[in-house]
């Protein structure tokens, strides 16, 4: 029984920890009804401010995330991604009792404290998931699963406190089950940190193009995820309603099947998969600003969510397995990568659409080119994999 529960710790700590971020990080545009209200009474701009130290924060951290590992070893970084978010957590729950400019204060460092924690502890996770069975692809799979289902959850479990004006509860349910796994993952005999060259390495070219890939897919997720009610609601005249059913229409399908894909790495070749899924995301982005029927809008975000399922989570695992001795870099490039795409799917197109040059219909149809971009990336990232993986062996 001891050893059963020491095998399963790893997994407990890297899994508990993938839920939780996701969790976290969809915490503050859940309550974003309750930013209007006191105390803290801000104005839309001020609301979208939040997301500037959140983003630069996550890709500072990820930057740092290799140097850290180095030192202390990955597992000491997830540590460390725990401990951010938690104070984060700590920040919004405080600002709750505060006049609205000490209040907004908090957010900021709150979201400050949230962007670090999720470059430290989802770089961390990537790499430590594909260690946790002989199939990285399905280990890393789950862990993007798990934070895909904390991400989805959160705005329904907010809603409901909300509504009882009991919100602060769930931040605090999440202060303590990242303290669990703080506590767990210090039983965690993970392996010892191994000394490595100091000399400064070049970054191979396998590594540049998983991360165009990681960047070019996340602008295409940010475009269908950070506008689908407004395109669906405000620019298509649909019912709020809609418009939230395409949102999560969209989480719900790309969860579905990143969760599906985690088990069926045999009959989903993940090379193919991850080279071929890019152009059905062109297809997603070609469709939506052709159909104009409630019911063709909510199912073309499902095809995205689907288009968009596996890119990611499979150009994690064979980044990882193509540079095997840099698993650290690695990791921590793709994640940084994933936070600049995911600025620019949101904060580029939303300055694209507020100074009135282009709707958002127009700005689908040429997202639609980055999407086959991205399937151009992919290919080449699969073909240089191949010849790493061959250098390596030698």
């Amino acid at each position: 029984m001891i050893l059963v529960l020491k095998q399963l710790r790893p997994a407990a700590v890297v899994y508990g920890a993938a839920t939780l971020q996701g969790f976290s990080f969809t915490l503050v545009p859940a309550l974003a009804t309750e930013f209007l209200r006191a105390p803290y009474g801000i104005d839309a701009q001020a609301f979208g401010s939040l997301f500037v130290p959140l983003t630069l924060g996550a890709i500072v951290a990820a930057t740092a995330a290799p140097l850290l590992a180095k030192s202390l070893g990955m597992v000491a970084v997830l540590r460390l991604g725990v401990v951010a978010n938690s104070l984060g957590l700590l920040a919004l729950m405080t600002s709750a009792v505060l006049p609205h400019r000490a209040a907004y204060g908090l957010l900021l460092a709150d979201t400050t404290a949230l962007g670090l924690g999720f470059g430290l502890n989802f770089s961390a996770v990537n790499e430590l998931a594909s260690s946790l069975s002989p199939s990285a692809t399905r280990s890393v799979t789950i862990a993007n699963v798990l934070t895909g289902l904390g991400t989805a959850i959160t705005p329904l479990l907010v809603g409901a406190l909300a509504a009882r004006g009991a919100w602060p509860i769930w931040p605090a349910v999440l202060v303590a089950s990242f303290a669990c796994v703080l506590v767990v993952s210090f039983a965690w005999k993970a392996l010892p940190v191994t000394a490595r060259a100091r000399t400064r390495r070049p970054i191979p070219r396998v590594l540049v193009l998983f991360g165009v890939a990681a960047l070019f897919y996340a602008f295409c997720e940010g475009a269908f995820s950070s506008w689908a009610t407004t395109f669906v609601h405000i620019d298509r005249g649909f019912s709020l309603g809609v418009g939230e059913a395409a949102l999560s229409g969209f989480w719900l399908s790309l969860t579905g099947a990143r969760l599906a894909a985690a088990f069926a790495t045999r009959s989903l070749h993940p090379r193919f998969a991850f080279a071929t899924f890019p152009i059905a995301i062109g297809i997603a982005f070609l469709l939506l600003p052709e159909w104009g029927s409630a019911p063709l809008l909510v199912s073309g975000f499902i095809i995205a969510g689907i288009a968009c399922s596996i890119v990611f989570p499979y150009a994690m695992s064979l980044a990882l397995a193509a540079m095997p001795d840099d698993k650290d870099r690695v990791a921590s490039a793709l994640v940084a990568a994933l936070m600049t795409g995911e600025g620019l799917g949101t904060f580029a197109i939303g300055a694209l659409r507020s100074s009135g040059d282009a709707s958002l219909s127009e700005i689908y149809r040429w997202s639609a080119t980055i999407a086959f971009a991205l399937a151009i990336v992919a290919m080449l990232a699969c073909r240089a994999s191949q010849e790493s993986a061959v250098k390596s062996s030698r």
